[in-house]
């Protein structure tokens, strides 16, 4: 039994240890970043405001949807089973999916780009989009 305690004893200080060793290297590899941070921090400090701030509410975003949309929930439950009632449940669950697959399909605003480069004008891809000739190229290990 003693043993056993022996061992666990050792087994938490070089846990300890490895505990430690860990945490001063995480302290050295945040370092330079601090350091980064306050030699090149702007006057205004504005220039790290992005990772604070949260995104701007959409313009079509409205104070009532939550009500609304646990209104539509209920209704639609309702509907759902008088349609199971009248034996067209079924066909009014895969038509309700494809309208609300309809619905839901996304509205861009004027400028924005779609993930589809077929849909922007002159076919114009995103920045550091994934397109065949880079697969192939990673694939065929071409030069770069």
């Amino acid at each position: 039994m003693v043993d056993v305690l022996q061992n666990l004893q050792e087994f938490r200080k070089e846990k300890k240890k490895t505990k430690l060793i860990e945490e001063a290297k995480l302290e050295q590899a945040v370092e330079p970043f601090d350091n980064y941070l306050t030699k090149n921090k702007s006057s205004d400090g504005k220039e790290w405001d992005f990772l604070t701030k949260a995104e701007p509410v959409p313009e079509d975003y409205e104070e009532g949807s939550v009500v609304s949309t646990r209104i539509a929930i209920v209704v639609y439950i309702i509907v759902q089973a008088l349609a199971a009632w009248v034996q067209f449940g079924c066909v009014f669950f895969i038509l309700s999916l494809i309208l609300f697959t309809y619905w839901n399909t996304g509205r861009r605003r004027r400028g924005e780009m779609s993930a589809y480069s077929v849909f922007n004008e002159n076919c114009e891809r995103l920045a550091g989009s994934m397109t065949a000739e880079h697969f192939e190229r990673d694939m065929l290990r071409q030069r770069r």
